[in-house]
Parts: structure tokens; C-alpha cells; sequence
């Protein structure tokens, strides 16, 4: 079988089955309808009175006699106080050291009123502690006649300047031609320097140590205000 003849058997049975509709008059039935209970007569609602009853009142429950009162309960007993603890003491710092004052004491040897320096002078710082001499410094004069300056103890500084605070030394110049001088109770004050001129005497010709009794001394007295 080709194509067209194909198409040509499919167009008649198409043709076939539209005939075969037409010929059936069919009639849609229309579906069945539930049908509704018929609704019950309405009837009026009835009022019935009610009595009314009367409210009794309800009596107050009596009232319970007055109990006397309970006595207090017994105080707890206070349990004094304990006393503190002290604190433990702070570690002591280590003291500071204290300041050494000093003072500085510069000798001055001449010879002729001033005018010529004596050269090669020694000189001896002494001071007494407990009673007993201390050598505190040993000197010896330059060409100009002086000694270096010599550093020594001082006491601290006073807050009352009529009575300074000092120390008191001994000095003592010897050179060769010369007499022996000495110079006591020498102040020396802190941070103060005591400058001594001594004049040395010349020996009387001939005589090369100064005869007993021959040293010179010189006595300090501070003036007092």
C-alpha cells in the first residue's frame, strides 16, 4: 500500500465514523437534584417564670477570743568581739648612711712679716679624741709656702649661728732656721676651709734647733655672740 492510498483509507473511516454520530441522536439527561426536607414550622419560644428566691445572708464566722500575747523568744546571746589581729610591721628599710661633713684646713708658712715664703715647712694636723692625739694629716710646704688643701672631719651644720658646730684641731710648722710654732684649737667648720698663715721666727745665729721652751703658740678663741 503507497501513501495516497494510505490517506484515502484513513479519510473514509474518519467519514465512516462521523456518519455513525450523526446517525445516534443521543440527549444529555440532566443529573438528578437532591431534594431538601421541607422545613418545620417555626414555634415560639415559651417563657416560664421563674420564682425568685431570696438571698439569705450568710452569717459572720464568729470570732476567736483574743489569745495573750506570747512572750518574746530569749534574745541571742552577743558574742563580743574579738579583738584585731595587729598588722605585721612592715620590714624596716635599711637607713640611709649618713653624710660625713668635712671641712678643709690650708696652711700658709712666711717668714720676714710676710714677705719671703718659707719653703720645706712640715706641717702636722693633730686633733684629740678621748683625750688622746690623733694624727689627722701630715704636710709639707711648696715653694710659695703652702700646703696643699687638707681635708678632714666636720661636724653637720648648725641651726643656731651664735654656736656654729665645729671641730678643733692642732697645727703644728717646723722648718730648719726656725722656731717651732704651733696653732690650737683650730675651728674647722663644714664645708669651710680654714686657711692658717703662720710667721716663722729665724733662729738666733749660730743655733741650728730652737732651745727648750723656745717653741712659739698661738691659742684660738673663737669670739662668742
Amino acid at each position: 500500500m503507497n501513501r495516497q492510498e494510505f490517506e484515502d483509507t484513513a479519510r473514509r473511516y474518519r467519514e465512516e465514523l462521523f456518519r455513525m454520530y450523526a446517525s445516534q441522536n443521543v440527549t444529555p439527561q440532566p443529573l438528578p437534584q437532591a431534594r431538601r426536607p421541607a422545613a418545620e414550622p417555626m414555634t415560639p419560644a415559651k417563657t416560664i417564670a421563674q420564682p425568685v428566691q431570696a438571698v439569705q445572708p450568710v452569717p459572720a464566722p464568729p470570732q476567736k477570743a483574743d489569745r495573750p500575747a506570747e512572750p518574746d523568744a530569749p534574745a541571742e546571746p552577743v558574742m563580743p568581739a574579738l579583738p584585731a589581729e595587729p598588722e605585721p610591721d612592715a620590714p624596716d628599710e635599711p637607713a640611709l648612711p649618713k653624710r660625713a661633713y668635712t671641712g678643709c684646713i690650708r696652711v700658709h708658712a712666711v717668714t720676714a712679716e710676710g714677705a719671703l715664703p718659707v719653703a720645706g715647712a712640715f706641717v702636722t694636723v693633730t686633733r684629740f679624741t678621748d683625750g688622746e692625739p690623733e694624727l689627722v694629716a701630715l704636710q709639707m710646704t711648696d715653694a710659695s709656702g703652702e700646703t696643699e688643701t687638707m681635708t678632714v672631719p666636720s661636724p653637720p651644720p648648725s641651726a643656731d649661728q651664735r654656736h656654729p658646730a665645729s671641730f678643733l684641731y692642732d697645727i703644728s710648722v717646723q722648718a730648719a732656721g726656725f722656731y717651732r710654732e704651733h696653732s690650737t684649737d683650730v675651728p674647722v667648720f663644714p664645708d669651710v676651709t680654714s686657711v692658717q698663715t703662720f710667721n716663722l721666727i729665724p733662729l738666733p745665729a749660730g743655733e741650728s734647733d730652737p732651745v727648750s721652751g723656745g717653741d712659739l703658740t698661738y691659742y684660738n678663741n673663737m669670739q662668742q655672740y
